[in-house]
């Protein structure tokens, strides 16, 4: 019996996305609990001829790289799911499902009857945080096997030998740090913050954001897009924000109202970067800040404001301990490597 996961083909051109750096850090988790590929190590094309070649030969290998109660372990979404699970469970191999993002929400690739038909080829799934898990269980999950095995990962791990700033020597430099795809059809948000900002400024890190076109455009300074592992080590700032959609009173639109299921990968972005977060209190991911006693929930970004009159110097401090925790953690794949044992365990227990 041995525990593969199935590989990919990444096109050149988002090799340097949030989504590839986190697919490719999951492969090199597993790489590293010695759960090995079913073919190749991953491929890079230039090319739609080459990615849909390579794609395809890489879902074929399945036939004959693993066999009866072996663990496939496949990311999602990816081309040629279902054929995927079909030629693993054909081979009796039981299949894991990580999760990454679904199409039903924000893009509607799918309906949600769909979508949740498609994960049922699955003997498992891996979901990015208990929000996700409780609505997939909800929606009618129960699993190729009917044994509804279902897993939270909580937050993406982010490898990276990157270290960050020492923030408690600094604090308060009085700036907040935004980072990601800035379109304003994702965070036409920004274009109306700088009314509310009173006593601090934005640091913009990535490409998209027009200032000249924002209100109060002196409020927000430019750093340009940077790679992770750069970013890491240089972000200047007291907070990460985790904030999308139309509106500073709440998140929005298909791009806010995702934020109600969804992990962002710019979660974990902060996190190493050393940057406590500010982020909106219905997110999925509000629950892991708090507990974690990593940053502050708000209902509002005129909030922040008052954060920066009433925080203490305490307080900030022990937010920075905390973060510093949490982020020694994603640096050696602690969340994939127990949510993966938690799902191999339970699968074999069937």
């Amino acid at each position: 019996m041995g525990n593969y996961y199935l590989t990919r083909d990444y096109k050149f051109k988002h090799i340097n996305d949030a989504g590839s750096k986190a697919r490719l850090d999951i492969e090199q988790i597993m790489d590293n609990m010695n759960i090995h590929s079913a073919g190749e190590p991953h491929t890079i094309s230039k090319n739609k001829i080459s990615h849909f070649i390579r794609t395809l030969l890489i879902v074929m290998r399945i036939l004959t790289r693993v066999s009866k109660n072996d663990i496939l372990i496949i990311q999602y979404p990816t081309k040629y799911y279902e054929m995927a699970c079909f030629f693993a469970h054909l081979r009796r191999c039981h299949v894991i499902t990580f999760i990454h993002d679904l199409g039903c929400f924000r893009q509607k690739h799918h309906s949600i009857s769909q979508e949740i038909n498609r994960l049922n080829k699955s003997d498992a799934l891996i979901c990015c945080n208990p929000v996700i898990e409780n609505w997939i269980r909800t929606n009618g999950y129960t699993g190729y096997n009917k044994k509804e095995v279902l897993v939270s990962l909580h937050a993406f791990d982010l490898l990276s030998k990157s270290k960050c700033p020492k923030r408690k020597k600094t604090w308060p430099t009085k700036r907040v740090v935004y980072a990601g795809q800035l379109a304003r059809r994702k965070n036409s948000f920004l274009y109306e913050f700088g009314k509310q900002i009173h006593n601090f400024t934005v640091n913009v890190y990535g490409k998209g954001f027009d200032q000249s076109n924002a209100a109060n455009p002196e409020k927000f300074v430019l750093k340009g897009f940077m790679q992770p592992n750069t970013l890491i080590s240089c972000a200047e700032g007291d907070f990460g924000l985790v904030w999308d959609g139309d509106s500073i009173d709440c998140c929005n639109g298909n791009w806010g109202e995702y934020l109600l299921v969804n992990t962002p990968h710019k979660v974990s972005l902060y996190i190493r970067c050393g940057l406590p977060i500010i982020i909106w209190r219905k997110a999925a991911m509000a629950g892991f800040i708090e507990e974690n006693g990593i940053g502050l929930c708000i209902d509002s970004l005129r909030e922040i404001n008052d954060i920066y009159k009433n925080l203490t110097q305490a307080e900030y401090h022990t937010m920075c301990d905390n973060v510093k925790h949490i982020s020694e953690l994603m640096s050696e794949g602690h969340y994939f490597s127990k949510a993966v044992s938690k799902s191999i365990l339970r699968i074999q227990q069937i």
